[in-house]
């Protein structure tokens, strides 16, 4: 399936990619280096070839993240912000697949945050329930744990893309997982995980 790429942010286009290099309307790179606090250099990313890869990754993230934080309709009272972004390799990680499409962009997390800044595990589930209907993906992940040091639930949403050449020629599969401290839920179906009293 070729996807149509707005030529404005077609990262094809955009000569030397740097985090100013804008995605969509007002996204840059800069969003996906890191999470809150723990940014991410984009200047480990040595080649602009490479740059360029990350960039296309990237955006097709922001075409998601725009879906959502775009529909007023039907999430007006949530917004989707990245959790775990651009990832820096480190020696220990060479060998994990899942930490390699963290550092090219293939895979981002995300939370969804409602209006008064807390994770709203219910808009979560409802996001990536419209997600998986609404955008192609390679997989996509609803990954609950209660490891906080409570012992309250938190929830957070992968999207992973596939490799994605310059002709934005991609294979969709359109995998869909459910996770609870790292151990499958469910394969194939999103399930609601709610907190127990």
């Amino acid at each position: 399936m070729i996807i149509l790429v707005d030529p404005v942010y077609n990262p094809n286009n955009q000569g030397q990619i740097t985090s100013a290099t804008k995605l969509g309307p007002g996204v840059t790179i800069a969003k996906f280096l890191g999470a809150y606090g723990d940014k991410t250099p984009f200047n480990h990313v040595v080649t602009n070839t490479a740059r360029q890869q990350i960039a296309r990754h990237l955006y097709l993230q922001a075409e998601a993240m725009r879906i959502i934080n775009g529909n007023t309709a039907n999430f007006n009272d949530v917004r989707m912000v990245v959790s775990e972004g651009l990832y820096k390799l480190r020696e220990g990680d060479l060998n994990d697949i899942t930490m390699q499409k963290k550092a090219d962009g293939r895979l981002v997390y995300y939370q969804v945050i409602d209006q008064e800044g807390k994770i709203s595990l219910e808009k979560t589930f409802d996001v990536a329930e419209y997600l998986k209907d609404y955008i192609k993906f390679k997989a996509l992940y609803l990954d609950y744990d209660n490891y906080n040091p409570d012992g309250s639930l938190t929830a957070q949403i992968g999207i992973e893309f596939p490799t994605t050449p310059e002709s934005f020629d991609i294979l969709f599969d359109g995998k869909v997982e459910t996770y609870f401290n790292n151990h499958l839920q469910s394969k194939n179906e999103l399930v609601e995980i709610e907190e127990s009293d």
